[in-house]
């Protein structure tokens, strides 16, 4: 984490040591684009990749937010107008959140990871969620999977149960509304309110 007027370690990143009041007057306080709030260098933090400054713990909270949420995982630079759109390294947020909160947010890299490859995906199993490899052989074609850890065989595109010889929308199951049933055929389903009987 680079930083200004103070070391690099994470301790001294995350903690302000205290100052006289008549210490104040002699370094200049610097502006946070988040809070708006003016702070002594030390309670601020650069962001690496792009040297835009704010108060560390607004920079903390909003790292936080953005795990929690899972909305990033690739956290930008907090200023909208960044001009080098500046992302933050992880050695950065490890030092800024929990262990637990950093736990979340490897877990979230791994996720994506997975999402964006093409030799992998997730076992569909809700009761399983293990990582299961592909064969390389067709970048969109359909392919029999078997999970390792379940032994589940499911389809490599729409994840139901594999399918040979059957297109994945012939093979999707066939979902009915609340207060239907298989044998209700589909002339004598109304929907109440649009359909109105003499």
């Amino acid at each position: 984490m680079l930083r200004i007027g103070i070391s690099q370690g994470c301790s001294a990143m995350m903690t302000a040591r205290y100052r006289p009041t008549w210490d104040l007057a002699l370094d200049p306080l610097v502006s946070c684009k988040l809070c708006l709030g003016e702070y002594p260098v030390e309670q601020m933090t650069t962001i690496a990749q792009c040297q835009c400054i704010f108060c560390t713990l607004c920079l903390k909270q909003y790292v936080e937010l953005l795990i929690r949420e899972g909305l990033e995982t690739a956290i930008s630079c907090p200023d909208a107008t960044c001009p080098k759109r500046g992302h933050l390294q992880e050695n950065e947020i490890e030092c800024m959140v929990a262990t637990e909160i950093m736990q979340r947010y490897k877990k979230l890299q791994f996720e994506k990871e997975v999402l964006m490859d093409p030799c992998r995906t997730w076992c569909p199993s809700s009761t399983c969620q293990a990582v299961c490899q592909l064969q390389e052989a067709g970048p969109q074609a359909p392919q029999l999977v078997q999970c390792q850890a379940c032994h589940l065989e499911f389809c490599s595109a729409c994840k139901a149960s594999w399918h040979p010889g059957q297109g994945c929308q012939e093979a999707m199951p066939i979902t009915f509304l609340p207060g239907e049933t298989r044998t209700t055929s589909s002339s004598s389903i109304t929907i109440k309110g649009l359909v109105e009987t003499s």
